[in-house]
């Protein structure tokens, strides 16, 4: 028999898979039960829009604004939102910033993006092969630059620490051994083309230099290896991978302190089934419903202005224009600029948004609305709305 989805509780899965949504979109969700919507929700992610310019390749704020305006007015106009937001988790935990990314383009994270969206929900040991030979990432940690006679550890580091199995579960040693191995993994433009020559069009490939690559045997968590993909293989077997990634998971779906019991439970569904699987479960528990977990997340800048705009009827936003650019700086007030989170460890989130200053942008961001307080569907923002002057309340800033 399916399990019923009372209203109450189809806003509180919307808002919390998509950061955006309407009274009747909720209320469809209800009329559905519990596990077709949620299969309505985890549908196959939309294509996104191509991404071209007109900037040169020393152009990048105008790429950064170009692709941030891109991803922004995609995520107010996909059928499958709850996919948007499971880039930005991707985007959060498998961290790149485009400020300290020399040489990256707007297309290439864009691209990077589109491996977030394509292989998102599935096995996370896929995703994580990908992003290991993705260009963004190779150049963001230096790993585009590691040669044999002096490896780089920065990929290896985070590779073990913030990717995979969190720190206590290996040594310095295992790092350096790591980076060994992952010597010559690095980027090309196509047909050889050279960077000062190229279209900002034109995106990097990975590629592996033999000449760079350290083929002498290593030992890695006690196995004797040679390869960057050894390395992964034993990662992607790894249990508190899935402990460790399952747990961010939670954080950012259920709760920033998830209970022991679920994140082991949730760890075995990662790592047995993958990403939708595991979203799959957690959204027809019964423990996402329970009222300690409603209003419990604290919305990230995107995450507030993406319901709000939706909430709004707005679906196309500009930040490309004079107003544009305000807004962009709006975003980098409330501390999260898209495509540049501050460091490797992504965002810290959580109260943090809610510090002083941010807040305070926040709040002057609700002038932009006036005259469309009529439009306002506050219903899946925010619970206990009553009007545009609710957005003052806590629940306004709450997914």
């Amino acid at each position: 028999m399916a399990q019923p989805l009372t209203y109450p509780d189809a806003v509180h899965l919307l808002r919390r898979a998509a950061a955006r949504g309407r009274k009747e979109e909720a209320q469809r969700l209800a009329d559905l039960g519990r596990e077709a919507a949620v299969d309505a929700l985890l549908q196959n992610p939309a294509p996104a829009p191509a991404y071209t310019t007109a900037a040169t390749r020393n152009e990048r704020g105008q790429q950064h604004r170009e692709i941030s305006e891109l991803w922004v007015n995609h995520w107010l106009t996909t059928p499958t939102p709850a996919a948007e937001r499971m880039v930005l988790f991707w985007h959060g935990h498998l961290t790149s910033e485009f400020r300290e990314t020399m040489g990256a383009q707007g297309i290439d994270f864009w691209s990077q993006f589109a491996t977030f969206r394509q292989l998102g929900y599935g096995r996370y040991g896929e995703l994580l092969q990908a992003i290991a030979r993705n260009p963004v990432m190779l150049l963001y940690l230096n790993n585009a630059q590691s040669r044999k006679e002096h490896p780089n550890q920065n990929w290896a580091r985070e590779l073990l620490e913030l990717y995979t199995v969190g720190p206590g579960h290996y040594t310095e040693e295992d790092i350096l051994e790591a980076a060994r191995a992952f010597t010559g993994w690095t980027v090309r433009l196509p047909g050889g083309q050279r960077p000062r020559d190229a279209s900002a069009n034109v995106a990097f490939e990975y590629g592996f230099n033999r000449n760079w690559h350290d083929p002498g045997e290593k030992t890695f968590l006690g196995k004797r290896i040679r390869t960057g993909d050894e390395v992964l293989e034993i990662l992607i077997a790894h249990p508190k991978t899935y402990e460790f990634v399952g747990r961010k998971l939670l954080r950012f779906y259920l709760s920033p302190e998830p209970p022991e019991p679920l994140v082991q439970e949730g760890a075995r569904v990662l790592r047995t089934v993958g990403t939708r699987e595991f979203l799959r479960w957690l959204f027809t528990h019964e423990a996402f419903y329970r009222p300690e977990y409603r209003n419990s997340i604290v919305k990230s800048p995107l995450e507030y202005m993406v319901g709000l705009w939706y909430s709004a009827g707005v679906d196309k936003v500009d930040l490309e224009g004079r107003a544009g650019r305000g807004l962009y700086q709006a975003f980098a007030a409330m501390g999260q600029i898209p495509f540049d989170p501050p460091t490797v460890a992504g965002w810290d989130g959580g109260m943090a948004w809610l510090a002083e200053s941010p807040f305070l942008s926040r709040l002057n961001v609700l002038a932009g609305f006036a005259g469309r307080e009529r439009r306002l569907d506050l219903n899946v923002f925010m619970d206990n709305a009553s009007g545009a002057l609710a957005l003052v309340k806590p629940e306004a800033q709450l997914l």
